[in-house]
Parts: C-alpha cells; sequence; structure tokens
C-alpha cells in the first residue's frame, strides 16, 4: 500500500484494504469575537483564535463478515487512548498531529458487496501540526538552512534561526562560556532571558547599587507621594497639559483617580515623590525604576490618560511613561516620551496594546493585567532605556548633560470629560535604585 497513516505506534493501513478519503481541510476553525458598537451600523472585532482541528478519515475493509469482526476489535484497541497520541500520514513524514478520538467511530458492513465502510474521526486539541525533526544551528553549520550566528564587534552574538514552520518555534539553547563572565542575557522578539548583573556586562563591576525606594503599600504611597500645587499642568506632549484640577490617591490596591472634575476636556490629578539626596547632598545621577502598572478597561468606551514623569531639580521632566486611550475602542497606547533641547517632551516610542486583555497581540502576555504591569526605565549617563516586553528601546540624550539628576517623580492620571474612566487605572508598586553613586 503506497499511502500508510500510522496513530499511536499503530499502522492503520495494515488493518485495513484501503483509504478512500482524508479531509485535512486548511487549518482549524476560526473563531471571530465581536463587541457590540455604540453607533447603529456593524459590530466591533476584538480578537480571534483557532479551535481544535478535526480530521476524518474514510475506509474500505474488503472480506467476509468474519474479517469485519477482527477489524472492529482490531481498530477499537488501536484508538483507546485517553490522551492525544501521534497521528502521522505519510505523505507528510515530518509532521505530527497530537490527536484523539472524537465522536463515533463508524463501520458499515455491506453482506451483499462483501465490503466493509468506515470513517474514523480524530480532534487535533491544539489545531495544528508539529515537526517530528529537530533542527541543530551551530558553529559549524550556521550560514545553512537552519540559520546564521554571527559574531558582533561588541562581543555579542545574534543568532538567527530560519523557521520552515508557520507558528512561533521555542528554541533549546545552549551556551558554553569560553572565559568568566558575569552577566549572560539572550534577547528575542517577545523579551529577554538574564543571567547575572547586567553592569556587569562591559567586563567591569559596578561600584555599588543603593535601594532608594520600594513603595508597596497604602502607608507607603500615602507617606512619600504627596500633593503638588508648583504644576498646575501635566507637562505638554503632542497634546496640551491637562489642568491639575482633580485628586488622586491611593484606593484599593495602588494610587487611583479620585475626586474628578469636569471643567476641561482632560482633568487630573497629580502626586509627587521627591527622591532623597545622598550622604554628599546630591540627587541620583544614574538609576534604575520599577513601577507595576494596572490598566484594563472594563468596556470599549472608557478612555484615560496615566503618566510617570521623572524630572530634575526644576521639576523639568527628563522622561514620561504615559498609557493613554482617547477614545472608544479596544486599544490603548504605550507612549515613551523624552526631552528635547527646546525643553518640550519629544515622541521617542509607542506600542499598542488591547485594554481589555493588556496584550500586545493575542500571544503575549498581559503586561498590564492584574499579575503582571511590570515596567522599567534606567538611566545612566545621557542614556535612558524604555523597557518593552523585557526589551530595552535606549535614547541618547544629546540636548542634556548626563550628570543629569533625578529629584522628583510625578504620577499624572487624567480623566477625559463625559466619558467613563479606564475602571482599572492604577499604580501599585513603586522601586528606584541608585547606580553606581
Amino acid at each position: 500500500m503506497t499511502f500508510s497513516i500510522n496513530f499511536n505506534g499503530y499502522d492503520i493501513s495494515a488493518l485495513i484494504s484501503g483509504f478512500t478519503a482524508i479531509d485535512r481541510n486548511i487549518g482549524s476553525s476560526w473563531n471571530n469575537i465581536l463587541s457590540d458598537s455604540v453607533s447603529r451600523y456593524g459590530q466591533t472585532f476584538l480578537r480571534n483564535s483557532l479551535s481544535g482541528k478535526t480530521i476524518n478519515i474514510s475506509f474500505i475493509k474488503s472480506g467476509v463478515p468474519g474479517d469485519w469482526v477482527e477489524i472492529r476489535e482490531q481498530l477499537a484497541k488501536v484508538l483507546d487512548t485517553n490522551e492525544p497520541a501521534p497521528l502521522i500520514f505519510s505523505d507528510e513524514p515530518n509532521k505530527v498531529w497530537y490527536a484523539l478520538p472524537d465522536g463515533a467511530q463508524t463501520l458499515s458492513e455491506n453482506i451483499t458487496s462483501l465490503l466493509a465502510t468506515g470513517t474514523l474521526t480524530f480532534l487535533v486539541p491544539s489545531g495544528y501540526a508539529e515537526s517530528v525533526d529537530t533542527k541543530v544551528l551551530n558553529n559549524d553549520n550556521s550560514g545553512g538552512e537552519n540559520g546564521t550566528i554571527i559574531n558582533n564587534d561588541d562581543n555579542s552574538v545574534s543568532v538567527l534561526i530560519n523557521n520552515n514552520g508557520t507558528l512561533p518555534i521555542y528554541p533549546t539553547i545552549k551556551v558554553t562560556p569560553t572565559s568568566e563572565t558575569g552577566y549572560l542575557a539572550f534577547v528575542g522578539q517577545n523579551g529577554i532571558l538574564e543571567i547575572g548583573n547586567p553592569d556587569e556586562a562591559d567586563t567591569t563591576t559596578a561600584k555599588s547599587q543603593k535601594l532608594v525606594c520600594d513603595f508597596k503599600t497604602k502607608s507607603d504611597f500615602e507617606t512619600n507621594f504627596v500633593p503638588d500645587t508648583s504644576w498646575t499642568t501635566s507637562w505638554p506632549t503632542n497634546l496640551e497639559g491637562m489642568p491639575l484640577n482633580s485628586t488622586i490617591a491611593w484606593k484599593n490596591d495602588g494610587i487611583r483617580i479620585g475626586a474628578m472634575a469636569q471643567s476641561s476636556l482632560w482633568n487630573a490629578g497629580v502626586l509627587r515623590y521627591e527622591v532623597p539626596k545622598d550622604d554628599l547632598g546630591n540627587y541620583v545621577k544614574d538609576w534604575h525604576a520599577n513601577f507595576n502598572t494596572l490598566y484594563i478597561q472594563k468596556n470599549l468606551e472608557q478612555c484615560g490618560r496615566f503618566q510617570i514623569h521623572f524630572a530634575d531639580e526644576n521639576k523639568q521632566p527628563l522622561a514620561c511613561f504615559e498609557i493613554y486611550k482617547g477614545g472608544v475602542g479596544e486599544n490603548a497606547s504605550l507612549n515613551f516620551w523624552l526631552i528635547g533641547g527646546d525643553k518640550k517632551l519629544k515622541h521617542f516610542k509607542n506600542h499598542t496594546f488591547s485594554a481589555t486583555t493588556g496584550k500586545p497581540d493575542k500571544n503575549g502576555a498581559p503586561l498590564f493585567a492584574a499579575s503582571h504591569g511590570g515596567q522599567a526605565i534606567v538611566k545612566q549617563g545621557n542614556k535612558i532605556s524604555f523597557y518593552w516586553r523585557a526589551m530595552a528601546e535606549t535614547y541618547l540624550m544629546d540636548d542634556v548633560p548626563a550628570s543629569t539628576k533625578l529629584a522628583y517623580v510625578y504620577v499624572v492620571i487624567g480623566k477625559r470629560k463625559y466619558y467613563q474612566m479606564v475602571a482599572d487605572t492604577s499604580l501599585r508598586s513603586f522601586k528606584l535604585m541608585n547606580l553606581n553613586n
């Protein structure tokens, strides 16, 4: 028999006379999730997903009724599994579907023609096939079909993997350092895995790191983040500054909106944290800020702005972290702002994510949901790095001296007039480290 099918280690083709049809279809079934629109027309697309995949196999078995008794028993034994098992077709020997029987498995016996026909139905819960082969990429085969390894001038190594499939792959990485190292980092498309101390990446050891603050509780925030009257509006971005005519305060799990005015298009409240000076009376020059943010809407009509400004001794922002959703819809944006030579904030980076799930895409982790929300900004010399999905996006502050210090941190939360606020908008923790002071 030229065509064969193997399930759970059994060759089904050896039990029958032949296959008459196989329905593998194209991909899996698509599920589109929609929400009723606020207008009269249509609906709003939220997200989509793939269901499990069904595979139908039709076959024949010639013989006498006694033969069919045997085939029923043999196939029942082959199909008896309580978890997905390998299903492999001979025309795609390098692919395996992890499947299990689904529904009725049929066998119709025609005593007149002495021919039995049957159908086996399999369900693939994942909806996709996987490769049987393991591909290896190393220095010996670099540049071939599996990919390329590049040794960069800065002693880092870039690995370009050729993925010949249609889904993301998850490589197993083996690294053997040729000398002592204090730091290893594996940077991918969606994140970074760090081992060791990043301050030793340039082969020198950091002098010291000192914890400046680590705020997590109501008492921490209410003691250190206080109202500020020196700013009458938030710092302008591409939009005018918001009047700081409202209040924000600790509520439930972090800093949230309080009493909000309705006098302007956007109305906001502000709290300020003054960074402690060191023993020499200086503010922090190089620093690492980590903060936990929650930003999840309950319906598409909600909107809001959340900002953290990092400012110098003159209360001039060096950088601004902003989450923005200005109207009806699914998406919000994460904006990174940096100071320019004209003392105005300049747009540096923008990333969109779902304000409903907190995810940047359907396969990603929820960056602004209850169990996540960790963000970071680092200043070292004249470099400021924002972190998006655990990857640094670095900006050189050519217009600001490298010695510029961090003196104040401002939290601004704004609500748009006549709109509901994004229901879960909260600053839940804030941590600041002094680097090499």
